[in-house]
């Protein structure tokens, strides 16, 4: 096979075919958790019928709503797209097609990071904003609009902490799904926890230590935090993606 690595023209193919394959699939469920607005208008109505009146749902209530979901989408999806390569049969299936273990980290990677994201986004603040302008709320009321001009979180973390986090997130789970193969989404979920203690136990180790040296302490006042975490998550999600590659390329059955 030429260009065994890489191939443009060999990846666009297979790359289209996967998603076309993942659509067929998964695409009524995808479309599902898009609707997810249509459930919250229904409850809604179901609810205000003990009140007088009607008025709809606060779009900070429903912005909640939209990150809620979008992190129940965000641990579901990696292991629903791709949690069956590491069963025997299809696994095997999956190691006979004909592009290099790089195109299928990149397919990967790209459809569960970019593609799938972006069509569940879509689909729920569309269907966010027509339900919204069917009630006549104003514009700015939409779960689209509200996101862009306040705040995610009272944190008031930048929208660029938020996407580099949340992308983090889906390459970890990413990596669960093809690494375990049993319990993917349980396993995974207690790993992220183990690791998370063990990063703060570290984290008060290092405060604790530069609280006791003022001038480590006092250099602190001039590091750009958001920038640094950018740093740190970029470092994460590229070592995430080496490892989902070597998983790729040394997995056996």
């Amino acid at each position: 096979m030429k260009n065994d690595i890489f191939s443009f023209s060999r990846f666009g193919r297979y790359f289209a075919g996967e998603l076309a394959s993942i659509c067929s699939g998964k695409g009524l469920s995808i479309l599902a958790f898009g609707l997810m607005p249509v459930y919250i208008f229904i409850l809604d109505l179901l609810f205000s019928s003990f009140g007088d009146g009607y008025e709809y749902m606060y779009a900070i209530s429903r912005n909640t709503f939209f990150v809620f979901s979008f992190w129940i989408f965000a641990i579901w999806i990696p292991s629903a797209c791709y949690g069956n390569i590491t069963d025997k049969r299809a696994g095997a299936v999956y190691t006979l097609i004909p592009v290099s273990s790089l195109e299928k980290t990149l397919s990967m990677i790209i459809s569960t990071l970019i593609v799938i994201p972006l069509a569940f986004c879509i689909i729920w603040t569309g269907t966010d904003f027509l339900i919204t302008m069917a009630v006549g709320s104003p514009v700015k009321d939409t779960v689209l609009v509200y996101a862009f001009s306040e705040s995610f979180t009272p944190l008031d973390l930048d929208f660029s902490d938020m996407l580099v986090s949340a992308a983090n997130a889906i390459l970890f789970f990413l990596l669960g799904a093809v690494f375990f193969r049993k319990h993917k989404i349980a396993k995974t979920i207690l790993v992220w926890m183990g690791i998370g203690i063990v990063l703060v136990l570290l984290g008060m180790t290092v405060l604790e230590t530069m609280t006791d040296n003022w001038q480590s302490a006092a250099s602190l006042e001039n590091v750009d935090i958001s920038t640094l975490n950018i740093v740190w998550s970029c470092t994460i999600a590229a070592i995430l993606g080496i490892a989902i590659f070597l998983r790729i390329k040394t997995i056996q059955y």
